[in-house]
C-alpha cells in the first residue's frame, strides 16, 4: 500500500474513532433533567436549595413542581398509575405504607443498603419514624425528611395576669389552669379547635390523651397480632376530659365550628389576646410569632411554649412529618436519589434555605436555630414517638382518624352521651381490626 494511502486512511480512521469516542462524553456533559413535587408553601427557599444542588451537580436540572397538600395524593396516585409521575416526590408520614404496597413507589432497599452509612447527618438508624417508611412487605419506600410535632404555645403576660406562674404537666392541671385563664382574665384559656371533619386535630389530643397515660387504640401484642389497646372506659374518659372544657366555658363553645390545628380563628384568637394556650404545629406558632411581629414592630412577644402536659407515662405527642420518595416510573433513579440525599443532609438545606422545619433526625435536632418562643418544640420532640403500630398495623390511620372524629363531634353538640358514644367507637375500630387483621 502506497504511504500516502495508508497514512490518510489511519488519519481518517483516527479521526472517525475520535468522534465515537467523543460523542458518549458529550452526551454525558447534557444535563439530566428530573422533576421534584414540592407541597409546602416556601417554594421560594426551596427553589434556592435546588439551585444549589445543581450547581453542585452540574449534570443534573431539577424541574419544581408545586401542587397543595389537599391535591397532591389523588393526583399523585393518578399520574403513579400512568407512568407519568415526578422523579421525587414530597409526601406525609403516613402515605408510604399505602403507596409502597399499592406499587405508587419505588422499593430504595438497595440504595439505602448501599449508601445509608453516609445519609443524613449520621447514617439511616438515625432518622425518626423508620417504621413508617416500610410497606407491608417490609420493604422501605420513603426516606423520613422533616418532622414536627404539637407542642403547648401560651400567652406569658395572661399567665401572670392569672397568677399562674409555670406551664401545667398534668392533664388535669392543664385543665385548672385553662379554667383560671377564663375565671380571673374573662378570656378564653386552652382553645382547642372541638369541630369535626374528616381529619380533626381533636384526633392528636386524644392519643397524646392515651399515650401519656396507657396504651393507644390500636397496639401490637407479643405474638405479633394487632389488639385493641385503649378500652371503652378509656375512651369515656378522654371525651369527657375534652368535654369539660366546653361545658365549663373556657373552651369557647364557637371552636366547635373550627376542625383544623391552624385555623385563621384560632391564629387570631391568639395575636389577639382572647385565648391563652393554643396545641400547634411549630409552622403554625412561627406563623403567631411572625403576624406579632408584623402588627406589634419592636415588641416583645408574649409567647412561650412547653411540652404537652403528660401522664404516668410522661409527655408523649406523635412524629410528624414528611418523607421524600422516588415514584416508579422514574426514568432517572441516580440522580433522583442523589437529589434526597442532598435534601436529607442538615447542611446546606436546613441551615441555609428550609429553615422553617426540622430535619427528621436525631443528632440533626440541635441543627436547627430555634427562637426562645419555640424553645418547648425540642423539648416535645425528644418525648416524642412514631405512630407505630397505628402504620404498621392492619387498621389504616384515616379510618380511626375520622371515627374518632365524629365520635368526639357527637359528644361535644350533645348528641350522644360520652359513655354512647365511647362504646360505639371501640366497637367501630375493633370490628375494623378484625376485618383488616390477618
Amino acid at each position: 500500500m502506497d504511504q500516502k494511502i495508508a497514512r490518510r486512511s489511519f488519519v481518517v480512521g483516527s479521526a472517525a474513532a475520535a468522534g465515537i469516542l467523543a460523542a458518549p462524553a458529550i452526551r454525558a456533559q447534557t444535563p439530566t433533567t428530573i422533576t421534584f413535587r414540592f407541597n409546602d408553601p416556601e417554594a421560594p427557599q426551596m427553589r434556592a436549595a435546588l439551585d444549589e444542588f445543581e450547581r453542585a451537580n452540574p449534570t443534573i436540572k431539577v424541574n419544581m413542581q408545586r401542587i397543595s397538600w389537599a391535591d397532591m395524593q389523588a393526583q399523585y396516585l393518578r399520574e403513579a398509575a400512568t407512568g407519568t409521575a415526578p422523579d421525587v416526590v414530597h409526601i406525609s408520614f403516613v402515605q408510604p405504607r399505602s403507596f409502597g404496597g399499592g406499587g405508587a413507589l419505588r422499593a430504595l432497599d438497595d440504595l439505602i443498603k448501599r449508601d445509608g452509612a453516609s445519609l443524613g447527618a449520621k447514617g439511616w438508624d438515625d432518622f425518626f419514624a423508620r417504621d413508617l417508611a416500610e410497606g407491608a412487605d417490609g420493604k422501605i419506600y420513603a426516606v423520613p425528611w422533616t418532622t414536627d410535632t404539637f407542642t403547648m404555645m401560651y400567652n406569658t403576660e395572661m399567665f401572670a395576669q392569672a397568677g399562674i406562674a409555670a406551664f401545667p404537666t398534668s392533664w388535669d392541671g392543664l385543665r385548672a389552669a385553662s379554667r383560671t385563664v377564663a375565671q380571673r382574665t374573662g378570656k378564653a384559656g386552652w382553645g382547642f379547635p372541638a369541630g369535626s371533619c374528616a381529619t380533626p386535630t381533636i384526633w392528636f389530643f386524644m392519643n397524646y390523651f392515651f399515650w401519656s397515660n396507657g396504651p393507644g387504640w390500636i397496639d401490637k401484642a407479643a405474638d405479633g397480632k394487632y389488639v385493641m389497646g385503649v378500652t371503652p372506659a378509656q375512651a369515656q374518659e378522654a371525651l369527657e376530659y375534652f368535654k369539660s372544657y366546653l361545658d365549663e366555658g373556657h373552651n369557647p363553645r364557637s371552636n366547635m365550628s373550627v376542625c383544623l390545628w391552624g385555623a385563621p380563628e384560632l391564629v387570631e384568637a391568639m395575636l389577639s389576646g382572647n385565648t391563652a394556650i393554643a396545641s400547634v404545629p411549630d409552622t403554625v406558632a412561627m406563623e403567631i410569632l411572625a403576624k406579632w411581629d408584623q402588627r406589634n414592630p419592636g415588641k416583645k412577644a408574649p409567647f412561650a411554649t412547653a411540652p404537652h402536659p403528660g401522664g404516668r407515662n410522661g409527655s408523649v405527642t406523635n412524629f410528624g412529618g414528611r418523607m421524600l420518595g422516588i415514584s416508579p416510573n422514574a426514568r432517572n433513579v441516580e440522580q433522583a436519589w442523589r437529589l434526597i440525599r442532598f435534601l436529607v443532609t442538615p447542611e446546606p438545606t436546613f441551615t441555609k434555605h428550609y429553615t422553617n422545619y426540622t430535619p427528621a433526625q436525631r443528632s440533626a435536632l440541635t441543627s436547627r436555630n430555634w427562637a426562645p418562643e419555640l424553645a418547648g418544640y425540642p423539648r416535645q420532640l425528644a418525648n416524642s414517638r412514631s405512630w407505630g403500630p397505628y402504620a404498621t398495623g392492619p387498621v389504616p390511620i384515616p379510618f380511626m382518624w375520622n371515627a374518632v372524629g365524629r365520635a368526639a363531634g357527637s359528644v361535644f353538640i350533645g348528641e350522644k352521651t360520652p359513655a354512647i358514644a365511647a362504646a360505639e367507637l371501640h366497637e367501630t375500630i375493633a370490628r375494623e381490626l378484625a376485618r383488616t387483621q390477618r
